[in-house]
């Protein structure tokens, strides 16, 4: 399964807010955000690490399972995302 995990750092600097978007043919499961409390610091490490519990959580399936794929939010935040 391909997961895209959008990732941009709370206001606090500490914690990552994340979407994820798991491709499941034949529709597409987008995550609402999900904070992972203290993490920010992690946002550049290994993604199975990172947001693999996330992920697991939220498709159902083992996180070696997934093809994480990570990308940054820079324009802003994900308020008024879901």
């Amino acid at each position: 399964m391909r997961v895209l995990v959008m990732a941009t750092v709370a206001e606090n600097e500490r914690d990552l807010q994340i979407v994820i978007v798991a491709d499941t043919a034949p529709d597409t499961l987008v995550s609402p955000v999900i904070t992972i409390e203290g993490e920010a610091h992690s946002l550049n490490g290994n993604p199975y690490l990172v947001y693999g519990a996330a992920v697991q959580e939220f498709t159902g399936r083992d996180k070696y399972q997934c093809s994480i794929s990570v990308f940054k939010c820079t324009s802003g935040n994900f308020d008024g995302w879901f």
